[in-house]
């Protein structure tokens, strides 16, 4: 008489194509929410330097402190200030540092590194566009300021 044996249980080769399978799965997952991650912080980081730009203009055409308002950009981040020119030093300063996912790439402004809107009507000299940019997803924003201080992205 034959007896037949009723295995049970998976064997060490099925169990290790689950554990990569899952490995692999688990490593695309990961890299698509970084980058997804690096894409909304970006988004936002725009967002931002267009709030404090307007800040600054508003700020200005509304006589706040019968002064000029502006913005200083560099490549990690950039700077609310008062007046029409920008002393890193002035305790009044307002500095925002980006991620280290992203730099300011390129700043091409009438006049440097500075947006400076005028007290009396919030607009500039200083127009022109800076590039807010990731080499992690390969993207770039420019941020437009024209010189009646419209900014568009």
């Amino acid at each position: 008489m034959k007896t037949t044996e009723n295995k049970k249980g998976f064997s060490l080769i099925e169990v290790l194509l689950v554990i990569v399978i899952m490995a692999t799965l688990l490593g695309i997952a990961s890299t698509y929410y970084s980058n997804s991650q690096v894409r909304a912080d970006i988004s936002s980081q725009a967002a931002n330097i267009v709030h404090y730009l307007r800040l600054a203009q508003s700020g200005a055409a509304s006589g706040l402190n019968d002064s000029d308002r502006g913005v200083h950009f560099d490549e990690t981040g950039y700077t609310l200030f008062e007046g029409s020119i920008y002393d890193e030093d002035d305790l009044k300063n307002v500095r925002k540092e980006l991620p280290e996912t992203m730099t300011i790439s390129d700043i091409s402004l009438q006049g440097g590194d500075d947006v400076v809107f005028s007290k009396s009507n919030g607009e500039t000299d200083n127009y022109g566009t800076i590039t807010l940019s990731s080499a992690a997803i390969g993207r770039d924003i420019p941020i437009a300021i024209n010189s009646i201080g419209t900014i568009n992205y």
